[in-house]
């Protein structure tokens, strides 16, 4: 009986000392430098947001004529600094959040 309280003590221990999901946006959270960033890195459904968006953009990309490849470039990459700038807004986080599904609404 002894053993078997150990076994379970064990198994009670590895289950809750596994960490909780650590968000996992498409960018390196290392790197995050912006409060937007940092939000998204600490933020599970801003961070599937993310992942969501680089997989649609990643396909749009895909699927664009050569001479159009750059101009959607340039377009995230504006669209990315607008979104950064959610973190001067009352609601930051619903502002990411918007920012992301208008973006994917537009593809």
């Amino acid at each position: 009986m002894r053993r078997s309280g150990f076994v379970l003590v064990a198994g009670l221990l590895l289950v809750s000392g596994e960490p909780a999901l650590a968000a996992d946006p498409s960018f390196d959270c290392d790197g995050a430098r912006s409060n937007v960033e940092k939000m998204i890195c600490g933020d599970d459904e801003l961070a599937a947001l993310d992942v969501k968006l680089a997989k649609t953009f990643a396909k749009v990309l895909s699927m664009a004529p050569a001479d159009g490849v750059s101009e959607l470039k340039m377009s995230q990459k504006s669209w990315r600094q607008q979104m950064i700038k959610c973190g001067d807004k009352p609601d930051p986080r619903a502002c990411v959040v918007q920012s992301y599904n208008k973006r994917m609404s537009g593809f």
